[in-house]
């Protein structure tokens, strides 16, 4: 990675003598240019004098920056240079000048020689403290969380470090701080908060992430742990890992509801969730009335159970499978160990208000079971499902069994298939009617180009979710000449579902081709160009045209050609987006095709948006014949504006979203509405505040509607739903003063001792009491802390009862005391950047790293061990670049209340290595 050129300049005082400069760099000393100087003397004399050398900041010549030149008559003579290009060299074309003088110091031959500097923008975020203990004496005060940028490349730099709080008082803040780091320079950056209302918890994260100006290009993140190091603490969850615990954050929320002049609502929602010393519970909630109504109507309101690998479910439950059920009802559902089977049981009956008076299974029922293979593989799963459904209303019972299939073949293609098969029973003619439902989704890659599908089919009397239906739909793309986009998307339906309790048999036939291509942007402009094909056929609007005959069919049939143009200004707050269609369109009581078009569009600046259609001509049966039912004897026309803003203020703690829309067509009349939603997100507590006005005329008939909301949220304490067993520690921590591993005469109680139970810290009271409340069963690790003058062995801690009690003795520890110095011959040293900080030092017994420790500012260290034998070893790659150390360890043992002292840890510098090389004729 070494670039060079040359660029010659020559002064000739005599004539004769010339240099040429040879390159023998090599990829291996990618920091070492090895360069050979060539000096002849031509000329008729004798020559004297010398060669220059000057380089910039970054560079140094190894053999010195003056070189005597002695050269005979016609001799020539070969001069080795090598020069070292330091870590701090600035990137970029860098100029090296060699300069050939007589004795008089009379410029003979000048050369240059560029040297590009490859840049390099590396950067390093630590954090300063990564664990930060708080307690309930210091809660009120402040901490300072910092974090160190380091910039390890050769190019000054300025960047953005972001402190991501989480729920404060006034919610998750983000708080950035900027700086300009020098080449290998670091900064820290530091903010200092109140975490008075986060520390009801065990811990909080304050994540840190930097950020590369003025790119925005992250290069790295870290986060900082403030514990709460309280003696008794709620085992919480943070980041749930083991596939069974899920959050819950817990909520209640009452609201008043005014529609138009004489109707009230009044709603109460929530849901939540705790803990049970045997699984958990999980409610959710919501009833309202009507100032019309007697009775309040309770929905989407259970009750369920989680206990291991099952949960049952009371109240309302909601299942959309292939034939949905709505209602109240129970649920079962069974999850084997590893997560990837799961069966689902569920009784529905069909009454969605919770405390409806009609007689029990009287509006029908229905019965489901389900289950599946690959539960949690979004790639690979299968089901069977099962459903029955009493229809009082058809006086029908239906059976559906099916099964779907979810696989992924390849990156590229994924097939998704369900097959039903269903069975009715009906009680009008006790007739049986079988029926078949089938169904694919795709997509693929086939020479580049993009393939989806999706294709269903059903009977007539099919009882799922659609009924007599053939549905294709079908689409390509493809990126040509390396930018341009094309498209085209295909649609065919028939629709004719049948019912014995409804005579009126429906049909209604859809044909629909968008293609078209997308051209590739021009600076801010975008555009696209396209063809659309359009053919409905229907029944259903006979008796709007005037059509007595129900059965008979009509057609609409259009084809257009469509134009789009986006722009965006070049500070991508200004984005607009017009669209133009236009074509012919042949109406089912009309011989001739009429023309037709739309311009639709849209405008955003900011916060702010403003769309706009205006449609000229029926671009649908219905829209026609509405126009027709109407009496309206010119060409359908449609007019919509809408203006829409939306904007958070005081840190996103308050939103509000507003709209202004007005319509003119024939079925709507002129339409205008408004909207106007505040809210207010708070840690504790949420307020908001909606209306919306709607008023239209269509002839005689008018309507004028306000509707006003207001509401708040109250934010409870959150909870990490854990299904399995939970039970308590509780240990007792002491002084082990005779060292014998129990508590007994002229031991003491430990008070204010650090204890951590795997991440989480604790602080025993004064009788040397901790307690770990509600934990699932399971081990977990007594983490040793030490502590100056004492220590505690690392355990394991096999939870699998209710209740767990242990004694921990503290230990007296040693203390290890070191240092580092530097030895080195300033003539011969390559340059380095000495320091005495920050140099790493790890603590081993035996094969197992202990601790990794820092030296101080003046290369010192101290580490607190239980007593026993320990290895201190210095990490090399802590050292300065050029420097080495001989002796990395020593080994050393930590007696209790003792200081010992190992050998200094002694650094030497990288001598330099001089090649030299000498020709003659």
């Amino acid at each position: 990675m070494i670039s060079i050129s040359f660029v010659f300049t020559s002064a000739q005082v005599y004539s004769g003598i010339d240099m040429e400069i040879r390159n023998e760099s090599t990829a291996d000393k990618p920091n070492i240019i090895d360069l050979v100087i060539l000096v002849k003397n031509e000329s008729s004399s004798k020559f004297d004098g010398t060669i220059s050398i000057d380089v910039p900041k970054g560079f140094r010549s190894i053999s010195g920056n003056q070189i005597k030149v002695e050269l005979n008559t016609g001799e020539k003579r070969f001069l080795p240079v090598k020069i070292l290009v330091s870590n701090d060299a600035g990137s970029g074309d860098e100029e090296l000048v060699f300069n050939c003088k007589s004795s008089s110091n009379e410029l003979v031959v000048k050369k240059k020689l560029i040297y590009k500097v490859q840049e390099n923008n590396s950067l390093r975020l630590t954090a300063e403290n990564p664990l930060i203990y708080m307690n309930e004496n210091n809660i009120n005060d402040s901490v300072e969380v910092k974090a160190r940028v380091t910039n390890i490349g050769n190019k000054r730099q300025d960047v953005t470090v972001v402190f991501k709080i989480p729920e404060t008082a006034q919610g998750t803040i983000f708080v950035e701080k900027k700086g300009r780091i020098e080449v290998l320079k670091d900064t820290v950056f530091s903010f200092k908060f109140i975490p008075a209302h986060i520390l009801k918890s065990t811990q909080v994260m304050v994540n840190i992430a930097g950020f590369r100006d003025p790119e925005k290009e992250i290069f790295g993140n870290t986060s900082v742990s403030i514990q709460n190091i309280s003696s008794t603490q709620r085992y919480q969850d943070m980041q749930p890992i083991n596939g069974y615990s899920s959050y819950a954050k817990n909520s209640i929320t009452a609201s008043y509801r005014r529609v138009g002049d004489n109707a009230d609502m009044y709603q109460v929602m929530g849901s939540g969730g705790f803990n049970l010393p045997a699984g958990y519970v999980f409610i959710s909630g919501n009833i309202y009335t009507m100032s019309n109504q007697n009775d309040p109507i309770v929905n989407n309101t259970y009750i369920s159970y989680h206990r291991g690998n099952s949960a049952v479910t009371l109240g309302n439950v909601n299942k959309m499978l292939e034939m949905p059920l709505f209602g109240r009802g129970a649920e079962y559902s069974l999850t084997s160990s590893d997560k990837d089977k799961k069966i689902e049981l569920g009784f529905i009956d069909q009454s969605f208000n919770l405390v409806e008076k009609t007689p029990f299974l009287q509006n029908g029922y229905g019965l489901y079971a389900r289950g599946t293979i690959g539960a949690q593989n979004a790639s690979r799963s299968i089901s069977g499902v099962y459903v029955f459904r009493n229809d009082p209303y058809e006086k029908a019972d239906h059976n559906l069994l099916g099964t779907d299939v979810q696989y992924l073949f390849s990156k590229d293609w994924r097939l998704n298939a369900k097959l039903y098969s269903g069975m009715s029973f009906y009680e009008a003619d006790h007739s049986t009617k079988p029926s078949l439902g089938v169904e694919s989704q795709y997509s693929g890659v086939i020479s580049k180009v993009n393939l989806n599908g999706s294709y269903f089919y059903s009977t007539d009397y099919y009882p799922g979710n659609r009924r007599g239906v053939l549905q294709i739909q079908q689409s390509f793309s493809k990126n040509i000449f390396k930018e341009h986009y094309a498209y085209a998307n295909i649609l065919v339906s028939d629709f004719s579902p049948k019912y014995f309790s409804y005579d009126y048999n429906t049909r209604s036939k859809n044909i629909r081709l968008d293609t078209g291509i997308n051209f590739a942007r021009k600076g801010n402009f975008g555009w696209g160009v396209g063809y659309q094909y359009q053919e409905e056929t229907s029944n259903n609007y006979n008796s709007f045209l005037g059509i007595l005959n129900s059965y008979e069919l009509n057609m609409l049939k259009a084809q257009r050609f469509t134009e789009y143009t986006s722009w965006t200004s070049p500070n991508k707050k200004h984005s607009s987006i017009l669209g133009i269609e236009g074509g012919l369109v042949t109406y089912p009581d009309l011989e001739k095709p009429k023309f037709q078009m739309k311009l639709s569009g849209n405008y955003a600046y900011r916060a702010f948006s403003f769309s706009y259609i205006y449609q000229y001509g029926a671009y649908f049966l219905s829209e026609y014949a509405f126009s027709k039912m109407m009496n309206k004897t010119e060409d359908y026309k449609k007019l919509s504006l809408s203006a829409f803003y939306n904007k958070a203020f005081f840190k996103d703690k308050v939103n509000l979203t507003s709209g202004v829309s007005y319509t003119d067509d024939v079925l709507y009349g002129k339409a205008p509405s408004a909207f106007f939603n505040l809210k207010y997100s708070g840690k504790q507590y949420g307020l908001y505040l909606n209306s919306s006005w709607y008023n239209y005329t269509v002839g005689v008939l008018h309507n004028n509607m306000l509707t006003i909301e207001a509401g708040v949220t109250l934010n409870l304490p959150t909870n990490t739903l854990d299904p399995g067993k939970k039970g308590s520690i509780k240990a007792f921590v002491y002084y082990d003063n005779n060292d014998n591993g129990s508590y007994d005469e002229g031991d003491e109680a430990a008070d204010g001792y650090v204890i951590m139970i795997n991440n989480i810290s604790f602080k025993s009271n004064k009788e040397g009491n901790i307690e770990y409340k509600q934990i699932p069963y399971g081990k977990y690790r007594l983490k040793q802390v030490i502590q100056q003058g004492w220590y505690y062995d690392e355990m394991d801690i096999e939870m699998e009862s209710h209740r767990r009690s242990l004694e921990i003795p503290l230990h007296r520890n040693g203390t290890i005391r070191g240092k580092i110095t530097y030895d080195f011959d300033a003539k011969t040293a390559q340059e380095f950047n000495p320091k005495l900080g920050g140099i790493i030092i790890n603590v081993f017994q035996g094969e197992k790293l202990l601790q990794r420790i820092s030296t101080d500012e003046n290369g010192e260290f101290l580490a607190f061990l239980g007593t026993g034998e320990y290895r201190i070893s210095l990490n090399e790659s802590s050292l300065p670049i050029n420097t080495y150390c001989e002796q990395t360890y020593a080994d050393t043992e930590s007696i209790a209340g003792k200081i010992s002292v190992v050998s200094p840890f002694v650094i030497k510098v990288k001598e330099k290595k001089i090649r030299v090389k000498k020709f003659g004729n």
